[in-house]
Order: C-alpha cells, then sequence, then structure tokens
C-alpha cells in the first residue's frame, strides 16, 4: 500500500491552514497514495463553518483520508480500517506516558500513529527516537505527524516520519513536506516484541511540567 503523510506548515488563518491541508492531500492523491494521513490541526474545528473542511475529504479522491484525531478525554483512540487492521492514534502527553503506551501495546494495534504535538525542536527529536523503540514493541510500522511553523512552547514542531522495525523509512524536512511510503498491509507484529523504550529526559520533563511537578533527574544537564 503506498502511504501518504502530510506535514503543513502552519499559516495565519484558519482558512489559509486548510487550503494549505486540501492541497497537500490533493498532491497525495495525485501520486498514488491508497491512504493519507494528517495531524489533527486546529483549523479542522475552529471554521466557522462546521463543513469548512469537506473539501480536503473531497481532495483524497478514492484515497482513505485518516486524520489523527482523538476525542476529547481520551490520550489514544482506535481505529479499524479496511486493508490496514486496527491503527491505534496516541496524541499528546499519553506518547511518553509508560502506563498509557502499555495499555496501547496490550491492544496490539497494526499500525501506531502518533501526534506528540511537541512543543520544541528539541522535543521533536526525541519524538522520534521514541517512535523508533515504540516500532519494536508496539507495532512494527509507527508513523508520526504533525505540523509545524509553531513558537516555542506551542504545539506543531514537525518530525513527522514513518519508521518501521526501528529505522527511519522517511522523514520530513522543515515546514510543509509529503512523504511517500510503500509498506506491506497489515505489517504484521514486530519480532521478537521488545519492552517499551525507556523515555528520553527531555520529555520525562515536559511530562512533569503538564502535570505541576518538578522532575529530579539529577543530571539538569541531560535537558538540555
Amino acid at each position: 500500500m503506498r502511504l501518504a503523510v502530510v506535514q503543513p506548515g502552519l499559516r495565519a488563518t484558519t482558512d489559509e491552514d486548510l487550503r494549505a491541508l486540501r492541497d497537500a492531500v490533493a498532491s497525495a492523491a495525485a501520486a498514488g497514495a491508497e491512504t493519507v494521513i494528517v495531524p489533527d490541526i486546529p483549523a479542522l474545528h475552529d471554521h466557522p463553518d462546521p463543513g469548512g473542511w469537506r473539501p480536503i475529504e473531497d481532495a483524497a479522491g478514492t484515497a482513505r483520508l485518516l486524520v489523527a484525531h482523538v476525542p476529547a478525554g481520551q490520550t489514544h483512540a482506535l481505529i479499524e480500517a479496511d486493508g490496514i487492521g486496527t491503527v491505534a492514534v496516541v496524541s499528546g502527553d499519553g506518547v511518553i506516558d509508560p502506563a498509557e503506551m502499555g495499555r496501547v501495546m496490550a491492544e496490539q494495534p497494526d499500525v501506531l500513529v502518533l501526534s506528540p504535538r511537541s512543543e520544541s525542536d528539541l522535543q521533536a527529536e526525541a519524538f522520534l527516537e521514541l517512535a523508533l523503540g515504540y516500532s519494536g514493541s508496539v507495532a512494527a510500522l509507527v508513523i508520526v505527524v504533525e505540523p509545524d511553523g509553531a513558537e516555542v512552547g506551542d504545539p506543531g514542531h514537525g518530525g513527522s516520519a514513518v519508521v518501521h522495525l526501528g529505522a527511519v523509512v522517511t522523514e520530513a524536512r522543515s515546514g510543509d513536506d509529503l512523504l511517500l511510503a510503500e509498506a506491506e498491509m497489515p505489517p504484521g507484529p514486530p519480532e521478537p516484541r521488545s519492552a517499551l523504550p525507556d523515555v528520553p529526559p527531555i520529555l520525562l520533563q515536559r511530562l512533569a511540567v503538564h502535570a505541576g511537578r518538578k522532575l529530579d533527574v539529577g543530571y539538569p544537564a541531560d535537558l538540555d
């Protein structure tokens, strides 16, 4: 199956964000993508017209459009997709939380889609490292899908990638990018399945800050 992962650069307005996403999805469909995965950017929810993002679905044509959306109050969601199997979508701090990822791992999804909402370029790099580990434990095929162009401290610092069994298949550049990858579906489980990877200190720090506590790492330089 040909997969496309859209990394949109964030624009100044909701309408611009939606147009850019529509154009990227159209490009993916024109390139023969059978499934197009897009990040759950704010514009998809903030548009005054509830059907304002319908042109994005239309742009996908016959391709399946998969939005990395997790309902409010949840940190992961399961999607059953014909020809792919079970897709687990994990967002925000759920990507860092070992207990949450343990629950996702127990579901044995065929594909893992991560929307970590990176707040800096350093976090984006750390999330890619984590994705590599998850491809040996949670699911063989891991997709990171994010927008880019946010200010430090706000979600959206790129890092979109396709990872398979501990290797980066393709990785986005900064700004607008479109990743294309061929993948056998369903991809099959990692064999042997390893334990969940250790979370990089910079991400443990983020989890602690979001929980209103201080992380004691012993070596502050580890968080640089």
